[in-house]
């Protein structure tokens, strides 16, 4: 961005400077100490991330269908359970009936695995906001909707908000 004797010339028409959340800083600067990556358990997929899960981050898993992304996704539940995390995890693909079978089948069953069946959004923060999870598995994004947002789910619009609001609500909830 260009700099101007007036002041900034980026930022398109109109737009007006807001509060930050925190000064910008040189990234050498910024102290990354405190981030700990929670290992999945399951050593591919931990190397895939890097060493593990981000408290805060998103994380999209895609796949053609039928390859195991709901059973691995629900093992990495099941772990982070076991490990004292307490996981949450959504399904708007299957009924809780179904993957409660599949759960028990690779076992996956924990008291601290919690399941919910659900294609609203909003129903899907309230189960956030009741269950308080470390981890939370949405099976899958393209099943849950907004309302009063346009387009039915899985539609581009839909899962642009639906994606929108689990990055907003992993970053606050950390």
């Amino acid at each position: 961005a260009g700099r101007r004797a007036g002041g900034f010339s980026g930022g398109g028409r109109g737009a007006a400077a807001a509060p930050v959340t925190a000064p910008a800083q040189p990234v050498v600067k910024v102290d990354v100490a405190a981030v700990q990556r929670r290992p999945t358990g399951i050593a591919e997929l931990d190397r895939v991330l890097g060493g593990g899960l981000v408290p805060g981050a998103v994380v999209l898993l895609a796949g053609d269908p039928g390859v195991g992304k709901s059973t691995l996704l629900l093992e990495v539940a099941a772990r982070s359970a076991a490990a004292g995390a307490r996981a949450l995890v959504v399904t708007g693909e299957e009924s809780a009936d179904q993957v409660r079978l599949r759960a028990g089948r690779i076992g996956a069953l924990h008291p601290d695995l919690w399941l919910a069946a659900e294609t609203d959004l909003g129903a899907l923060l309230t189960h956030v906001e009741q269950v308080q999870p470390a981890l939370l598995v949405v099976d899958s994004v393209q099943t849950i909707s907004a309302a009063g947002v346009e387009g039915s789910a899985g539609g581009v619009t839909q899962v642009r908000e639906v994606a929108a609001a689990l990055i907003r609500t992993a970053k606050a909830l950390n």
